[in-house]
């Protein structure tokens, strides 16, 4: 439901006409005829005082802690943290509890909720020296604890329950989920007057997206840094993460998953993962955001298969058409490569049919894309165990295989995801136009940038800067900000996402090759993925110059 972004008031003809406007959820905003009165809508301040809301949102004064140093070694060895943090870890936290700053009082709180069972130890983890905690970590903190205090049902707080969808967006924020009167299914506040109804009831919300911990997820062993850096961007933005919600559909105690631009729907019992998963692959954090993982992989799966049928059936059909009109020796030429390509594609069918076998389409990465390798009988596949991207025979399933063996590229998550306003900038051709576009006032709000760290020249990650959290060939998320008139760059790093880093303008550039900003308002409006710009993941760069010298720019639309 939307409400008419202009509207302050309801226009009232009668009583009639009003009764019946409100059971629709619908403001008028133009009658023909001149109204007797008009009512003021309710500020959300007002809704919140009317029907009892205590705004946890509102930054409060916080108390800052007054802690010596032996106290606050002796605060952080007496809390279960204790199993999960490195003695570096440790001097951090004893370093920001002794502060006296609004960084020490978040500090203690953190840990007061560790040691409540609210949140994990394991979001403690990598708390770089030069370190703060995500504001909206914080936030959910706040409303735990303050709850807590109050005595109140933490879950009523999260998602308190509203007579209607306007009281819902007239006082809650932007991102914010909250249920109605009379209805099963919660809402999300998508825009200033704006909620749609998600798929999935208060209860199943909580169990996938709990507070707090739903803004801690930590990368582990597979090399998937592009993709928990992407939905660690969606879920920080308070526009976007509806697109995450919106992908989970709940029946009964299960839930499936399926994404907007995706190529299958995927069913988890209990909206758990399965056992079987290798859990040094699969992310820590919240249950939604691991699902949301795992699905990825699984349709990384549909997507090679989807592709491989489709493009070796279009370049048969071409080859066919080649053969009509051609005779001679090139004729018999071209209906042996076109037997060739056949012969591929019935032996992919029958591999892929044959249970005892795991078959993965080959790919390689060019630095811009990963694409489809190809000879002149078409793509290739191999089976698992046996793809050189395979090492040691790392990866026992395929859905593991394609989101972690050659890493990834977060434009074709947000692809997948169903968003199709974005643009891709490479750093060393690219810098004015970054600039001048993180440089809007209001680009936090509208779009997410995620970046990616320069390669080291073995290709792998390496420590640049520890106190900060950065390291080469990597992938983070990124937020511009402005600080004494002066432009910073916050990072992420997937590894823990509780926590960011400022680094400066310059500091970004030397050690970041490229960038991939996301136009939060275009998410449902883009094209299927077969018909973006990166149309099948081809060799060579997306403007069709040389790869290795051109920027990969994807306009908005």
């Amino acid at each position: 439901m939307k409400l008419n972004n202009n509207v302050s008031g309801i226009v009232v003809k009668d009583t009639v006409n009003c009764t019946e406007t409100l059971k629709n959820n619908k403001i008028i905003k133009n009658i023909e005829t001149v109204p007797i009165t008009t009512v003021p809508l309710p500020t959300g301040a007002t809704y919140r005082a009317m029907f009892g809301i205590k705004d946890f949102q509102k930054k409060e004064s916080l108390e800052i802690p007054d802690f010596t140093r032996k106290t606050a070694d002796e605060y952080v060895r007496n809390n279960p943290v204790m199993k999960h943090i490195s003695r570096r870890e440790i001097d951090k936290f004893v370093d920001v509890l002794c502060s006296k700053t609004e960084e020490a009082a978040n500090a203690k709180m953190h840990l007061d909720l560790i040691k409540s069972g609210d949140i994990s130890g394991k979001t403690a983890l990598n708390y770089w020296k030069d370190g703060r905690m995500n504001e909206n970590v914080v936030k959910d903190m706040r409303m735990i604890s303050n709850a807590r205090k109050s005595n109140q049902n933490i879950a009523d707080v999260y998602v308190p329950k509203m007579k209607t969808p306007e009281q819902g967006v007239a006082s809650r924020e932007i991102g914010d989920v909250f249920e109605v009167d009379g209805t099963k299914n919660i809402y999300v506040k998508t825009d200033k007057n704006e909620a749609k109804q998600l798929k999935i009831d208060k209860e199943m919300f909580i169990k996938l997206f709990p507070p707090a911990t739903r803004f801690t997820t930590q990368q582990q062993d597979i090399g998937d840094c592009y993709l928990v850096s992407t939905l660690g961007s969606l879920m920080n933005n308070p526009k976007a993460r509806f697109a995450l919600y919106d992908a989970f559909e709940q029946d009964g105690d299960n839930v499936s998953v399926k994404f907007k631009n995706g190529f299958g729907t995927y069913k988890y019992e209990n909206a758990k993962l399965p056992d079987d998963r290798v859990k040094d692959y699969g992310i820590d954090g919240s249950t939604g955001i691991k699902l949301l993982e795992d699905a990825y992989g699984l349709d990384s799966v549909n997507k090679a298969d989807t592709m491989f049928r489709k493009i070796m059936n279009e370049k048969i059909a071409q080859k066919e058409q080649e053969v009509q009109n051609t005779d001679g020796s090139d004729k018999a030429k071209a209906e042996k490569i076109l037997n060739g390509m056949k012969q591929r594609l019935n032996e992919y069918i029958d591999a892929k049919n044959d249970s005892s076998r795991k078959i993965v389409v080959c790919r390689d990465d060019n630095k811009f894309n990963i694409y489809y390798e190809e000879d002149k009988y078409g793509l290739k596949f191999k089976d698992l165990k046996d793809d050189p991207d395979n090492r040691n025979y790392e990866y026992k399933s395929e859905a593991d295989f394609y989101r972690g063996a050659l890493g990834g590229y977060e434009f074709e998550v947000f692809q997948r995801l169903g968003f199709g306003g974005f643009r891709q900038l490479n750093l060393k051709y690219d810098k004015s136009k970054a600039e001048k576009l993180i440089e809007c006032s209001d680009f936090n709000s509208n779009y997410i940038m995620t970046g990616g760290t320069k390669s080291s020249w073995f290709g792998m990650e390496s420590e640049i800067d520890a106190d900060k959290g950065l390291y080469s060939f990597h992938a983070y998320t990124l937020e511009p900000k402005k600080e004494n008139n002066e432009l910073k760059i916050s990072c992420t790093n997937p590894w823990n996402t509780t926590y960011k880093t400022d680094i400066s303008y310059k500091t970004f550039l030397k050690n970041y090759d490229s960038i991939s900003i996301v136009d939060v308002n275009s998410y449902g409006k883009n094209l299927p993925l077969e018909e973006q710009p990166v149309k099948y993941g081809k060799h060579g760069s997306i403007t069709g110059l040389n790869k290795f010298d051109t920027p990969v720019i994807w306009y908005m639309k």
